[in-house]
């Protein structure tokens, strides 16, 4: 994709995800499926369907009541706030456990924010030996001979979903049985999800690895069958290297020796900082601020969409290039739900001059690429809403546990105009 050029996205569904193949034609992966359709209609029949009740009982369970919202809240066609607000809504009390399970959403991006791009590094000194071994091929290929496990990456190569507890289970896997750098275990694995999100990643995989948390994350097969059924284990031919008890398996894993005391890295001392260019100096006549719609805030509903200014969002391909067919298509599927975005493809700092614009308008983030895409540009960033006003401090960031425990009861009594 070497000019800028204007996409007129079909209202087809099979022409729209078309256009996602002629854009990205180096794009891996199948096409996105029936079952996931992006957009802000999808993602409200979704959270219409969400029976907090059910959800507290079966969870963890594989075939459980989850609720499918993690890709919507990622792209932002449903905002967080009002998720929580309709689940509180209609469950009142009995949405305890997935107002606070949603809350990690919140939790990670807040750690993401004060830590910057350090979350991609160990957050803290890890309480067992970890691996560095390169991530095998057999295991992105799916033909490790453990079905539990090949079956997780069929599900996140077809679909780019993977149930929480199976993402858990195979994160074990590779980090503490394999003994695999859980960087590159975590980069390929956020790569082909659907909801893929650095913070919750990469977080997720350092609780499992005990870099951010206070003991490694693994399991047995035990657990692995109350959870998941007999299925796996049943089409299984292996030697299953789970099949013993959890002081057996904390033996073999882990060595005996002494781990070094866990320490706590200040913000100050954590965080990165991108470096600007100058900004640009724009001198047409006719030019103006303009909206950016990126990858968060793909809703027509977002305050944003209702500016008056044009909206502008840009399939770049230093943004989105490595992303999977299926995640690009997504997006279009939310793009076509909103009409007053004009859709791109090329550079975006290109398509902004282009276009004469003056300044840039949108949401704040986290995400580094899409800051260094308009590097040098001037930007005014808005506040994202946030589920709480209390300010957190950084021992507080650290656990989910501390986290909710002054965050939950603001976020547990908020209304969706609170």
């Amino acid at each position: 994709m070497k000019t800028i050029t204007h996409i007129k996205l079909a209202t087809a569904r099979e022409e729209r995800l078309q256009q996602i193949d002629t854009l990205f034609p180096d794009a891996a992966g199948p096409d996105l499926g029936a079952e996931w359709q992006g957009g802000r209609a999808a993602a409200l029949a979704l959270l219409a369907a969400a029976d907090a009740q059910a959800y507290a009982r079966t969870r963890n369970h594989l075939s459980g009541a989850v609720t499918h919202l993690s890709p919507y809240i990622r792209h932002g066609c449903l905002s967080l706030q009002e998720v929580i607000s309709d689940i509180l809504t209609r469950f009142g009390a009995a949405s305890a456990k997935l107002v606070s399970e949603l809350a990690y959403h919140a939790y990670f991006r807040q750690v993401w924010h004060r830590y910057g791009e350090a979350i991609l590094h160990e957050m803290e000194v890890p309480k067992v030996p970890l691996g560095q071994r390169p991530l095998p091929a057999y295991v992105t290929q799916g033909i490790t001979g453990l079905v539990c496990m090949d079956e997780v990456v069929r599900d996140l190569v077809r679909d780019g979903y993977v149930h929480n507890h199976a993402r858990m289970w195979f994160a074990a896997y590779l980090v503490h049985w394999l003994k695999v750098d859980w960087r590159e275990a975590a980069d390929w694995f956020e790569a082909l999800l659907l909801d893929g999100n650095l913070a919750s990643n990469h977080l997720s995989w350092q609780w499992v690895a005990s870099s951010f948390s206070h003991k490694p994350y693994f399991f047995n097969r035990e657990s692995m069958q109350q959870f998941g059924g007999e299925r796996y284990c049943q089409q299984c031919k292996v030697r299953c290297p789970f099949d013993a008890d959890y002081a057996t398996l904390e033996h073999t894993l882990f060595t005996p020796d002494a781990v070094p005391t866990p320490i706590m890295l200040e913000a100050s001392s954590k965080a990165s900082t991108l470096t600007a260019p100058p900004a640009r100096r724009m001198s047409s006549a006719g030019s103006q601020a303009m909206i950016w719609v990126h990858d968060e805030i793909l809703s027509p509903t977002h305050p944003l969409q209702t500016d008056g200014r044009p909206s502008v969002f840009v399939f770049d391909p230093q943004l989105y290039g490595h992303w999977p067919r299926k995640r690009l298509q997504f997006m279009a599927d939310c793009l076509v739900e909103m009409p007053n975005v004009e859709t791109w493809a090329g550079n975006t700092a290109e398509v902004f001059s282009h276009l004469g614009a003056s300044s840039i308008v949108t949401q704040e983030t986290p995400q580094p690429l899409l800051k260094q895409a308009v590097a040098g540009w001037p930007v005014e960033w808005q506040t994202e809403p946030a589920l709480t006003a209390r300010v957190l401090e950084s021992h507080d960031l650290m656990r989910f546990s501390r986290y909710w425990k002054k965050a939950g009861p603001d976020i547990m009594q908020q209304t969706e105009n609170g």
